[in-house]
Protein backbone atom coordinates (compact mmCIF):
# COMPACT_ATOMS: atom_id res chain seq x y z
CA UNK A 1 0.00 0.00 0.00
CA UNK A 2 1.00 3.47 -0.74
CA UNK A 3 0.47 6.31 1.72
CA UNK A 4 -0.39 9.78 0.57
CA UNK A 5 1.03 12.63 2.59
CA UNK A 6 -1.83 15.07 2.75
CA UNK A 7 0.23 17.70 4.56
CA UNK A 8 2.97 17.65 1.89
CA UNK A 9 0.41 18.01 -0.85
CA UNK A 10 -1.03 21.09 0.82
CA UNK A 11 2.40 22.67 1.16
CA UNK A 12 3.08 22.09 -2.51
CA UNK A 13 -0.29 23.53 -3.43
CA UNK A 14 0.35 26.61 -1.28
CA UNK A 15 3.80 27.01 -2.84
CA UNK A 16 2.30 26.69 -6.32
CA UNK A 17 -0.44 29.20 -5.49
CA UNK A 18 2.15 31.67 -4.13
CA UNK A 19 4.28 31.23 -7.23
CA UNK A 20 1.28 31.87 -9.46
CA UNK A 21 0.31 34.97 -7.46
CA UNK A 22 3.85 36.35 -7.69
CA UNK A 23 3.97 35.66 -11.42
CA UNK A 24 0.62 37.39 -11.96
CA UNK A 25 1.77 40.39 -9.90
CA UNK A 26 4.97 40.68 -11.96
CA UNK A 27 3.02 40.52 -15.20
CA UNK A 28 0.64 43.25 -13.99
CA UNK A 29 3.52 45.49 -12.89
CA UNK A 30 5.19 45.07 -16.27
CA UNK A 31 1.95 45.82 -18.12
CA UNK A 32 1.41 49.01 -16.11
CA UNK A 33 5.01 50.09 -16.67
CA UNK A 34 4.78 49.35 -20.39
CA UNK A 35 1.49 51.26 -20.61
CA UNK A 36 3.10 54.28 -18.95
CA UNK A 37 6.04 54.09 -21.35
CA UNK A 38 3.73 53.89 -24.36
CA UNK A 39 1.69 56.85 -23.04
CA UNK A 40 4.86 58.92 -22.65
CA UNK A 41 6.04 57.83 -26.06
CA UNK A 42 2.79 59.17 -27.56
CA UNK A 43 3.24 62.60 -25.92
CA UNK A 44 2.76 65.45 -28.40
CA UNK A 45 5.87 67.03 -29.86
CA UNK A 46 4.81 70.50 -28.69
CA UNK A 47 5.93 69.56 -25.17
CA UNK A 48 9.56 69.23 -26.24
CA UNK A 49 9.59 71.50 -29.27
CA UNK A 50 10.44 74.63 -27.30
CA UNK A 51 13.00 73.27 -24.85
CA UNK A 52 15.84 73.24 -27.35
CA UNK A 53 17.15 76.64 -28.38
CA UNK A 54 16.25 77.33 -31.99
CA UNK A 55 18.81 80.14 -32.31
CA UNK A 56 21.92 81.46 -30.57
CA UNK A 57 20.28 84.86 -30.21
CA UNK A 58 16.92 86.50 -30.84
CA UNK A 59 15.83 90.12 -31.32
CA UNK A 60 12.32 90.29 -29.84
CA UNK A 61 9.68 92.63 -28.43
CA UNK A 62 8.57 92.21 -24.83
CA UNK A 63 5.34 93.91 -23.72
CA UNK A 64 3.50 94.17 -20.40
CA UNK A 65 -0.22 94.91 -20.12
CA UNK A 66 -1.19 95.91 -16.57
CA UNK A 67 -4.90 96.22 -17.40
CA UNK A 68 -7.12 97.23 -14.47
CA UNK A 69 -4.18 97.36 -12.06
CA UNK A 70 -2.04 99.82 -14.05
CA UNK A 71 -2.42 102.33 -11.20
CA UNK A 72 -0.45 99.93 -8.95
CA UNK A 73 2.60 99.93 -11.21
CA UNK A 74 5.57 101.32 -9.29
CA UNK A 75 7.59 102.46 -12.30
CA UNK A 76 5.09 103.20 -15.07
CA UNK A 77 2.09 104.74 -13.32
CA UNK A 78 3.47 108.26 -12.98
CA UNK A 79 5.52 108.30 -16.21
CA UNK A 80 3.18 106.44 -18.57
CA UNK A 81 -0.22 105.44 -17.20
CA UNK A 82 -1.33 108.37 -15.00
CA UNK A 83 -4.46 110.11 -16.36
CA UNK A 84 -4.36 108.17 -19.62
CA UNK A 85 -6.06 105.10 -21.08
CA UNK A 86 -2.66 103.48 -21.60
CA UNK A 87 -2.18 100.27 -19.61
CA UNK A 88 0.75 98.65 -21.41
CA UNK A 89 4.40 99.27 -22.13
CA UNK A 90 6.66 97.61 -24.74
CA UNK A 91 10.37 97.11 -25.21
CA UNK A 92 11.48 96.65 -28.82
CA UNK A 93 14.81 95.21 -29.89
CA UNK A 94 15.39 93.12 -26.78
CA UNK A 95 18.30 90.93 -27.88
CA UNK A 96 18.78 87.74 -25.88
CA UNK A 97 21.90 85.65 -26.42
CA UNK A 98 22.63 82.04 -25.46
CA UNK A 99 19.36 81.69 -23.51
CA UNK A 100 16.60 82.69 -25.93
CA UNK A 101 13.72 81.82 -23.61
CA UNK A 102 10.82 84.15 -22.95
CA UNK A 103 11.99 84.21 -19.34
CA UNK A 104 15.44 85.54 -20.33
CA UNK A 105 13.86 88.16 -22.61
CA UNK A 106 11.54 89.25 -19.79
CA UNK A 107 14.40 89.62 -17.31
CA UNK A 108 16.44 91.60 -19.87
CA UNK A 109 13.47 93.91 -20.56
CA UNK A 110 13.07 94.51 -16.82
CA UNK A 111 16.76 95.38 -16.51
CA UNK A 112 16.45 97.76 -19.47
CA UNK A 113 13.31 99.38 -18.05
CA UNK A 114 14.48 99.48 -14.45
CA UNK A 115 11.54 97.59 -12.97
CA UNK A 116 11.32 94.42 -10.93
CA UNK A 117 10.15 90.95 -11.88
CA UNK A 118 9.49 88.59 -8.99
CA UNK A 119 9.90 84.91 -9.74
CA UNK A 120 9.36 81.68 -7.85
CA UNK A 121 11.29 78.68 -9.14
CA UNK A 122 9.52 75.32 -9.31
CA UNK A 123 10.55 71.95 -10.71
CA UNK A 124 8.86 72.90 -14.01
CA UNK A 125 10.73 76.20 -14.22
CA UNK A 126 10.24 79.87 -13.33
CA UNK A 127 6.82 81.23 -12.39
CA UNK A 128 6.56 85.01 -12.80
CA UNK A 129 4.03 86.22 -10.27
CA UNK A 130 4.80 89.95 -9.89
CA UNK A 131 5.85 92.53 -12.48
CA UNK A 132 6.76 96.07 -11.37
CA UNK A 133 5.15 95.44 -7.99
CA UNK A 134 1.83 94.40 -9.53
CA UNK A 135 0.27 91.16 -8.38
CA UNK A 136 -2.99 90.31 -6.73
CA UNK A 137 -4.70 87.19 -5.49
CA UNK A 138 -7.46 87.62 -8.05
CA UNK A 139 -5.07 88.02 -11.00
CA UNK A 140 -2.17 86.25 -12.72
CA UNK A 141 0.31 87.20 -15.43
CA UNK A 142 -0.67 85.37 -18.64
CA UNK A 143 2.07 84.69 -21.19
CA UNK A 144 1.35 85.27 -24.88
CA UNK A 145 3.66 84.40 -27.76
CA UNK A 146 3.06 86.13 -31.09
CA UNK A 147 -0.54 86.91 -30.10
CA UNK A 148 -1.44 83.41 -28.90
CA UNK A 149 -1.75 82.27 -25.30
CA UNK A 150 1.34 80.18 -24.57
CA UNK A 151 0.72 76.58 -23.61
CA UNK A 152 4.19 76.29 -22.06
CA UNK A 153 6.07 78.31 -19.49
CA UNK A 154 8.45 81.21 -20.00
CA UNK A 155 11.51 79.07 -19.24
CA UNK A 156 10.67 76.58 -22.00
CA UNK A 157 9.41 79.00 -24.66
CA UNK A 158 12.33 79.57 -27.04
CA UNK A 159 12.21 82.73 -29.14
CA UNK A 160 13.35 83.66 -32.64
CA UNK A 161 14.00 87.01 -34.32
CA UNK A 162 10.81 89.07 -34.61
CA UNK A 163 8.85 87.21 -31.92
CA UNK A 164 6.59 89.16 -29.58
CA UNK A 165 6.20 88.22 -25.92
CA UNK A 166 3.26 89.74 -24.05
CA UNK A 167 2.69 89.46 -20.31
CA UNK A 168 -0.95 90.33 -19.66
CA UNK A 169 -2.48 90.70 -16.21
CA UNK A 170 -5.61 88.56 -16.28
CA UNK A 171 -8.42 87.76 -13.88
CA UNK A 172 -7.99 84.36 -12.27
CA UNK A 173 -11.24 82.45 -12.73
CA UNK A 174 -10.31 79.44 -10.68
Amino acid sequence: MRKINIEGTNERQVMNENTVQIAVALVLVNLVAWGGYVALDDEPEIIYKYREAVADSANVTVSFDFGDLSNESATFFVSTFNNTNVTSVSYDNVVVKNDTSAYAATILASQTGGFSVDVTWYSFGPYIHTIDGVSDDGYYWGLYHNGEYSMIGAGDLQLQDGDVVLWKLEVANW
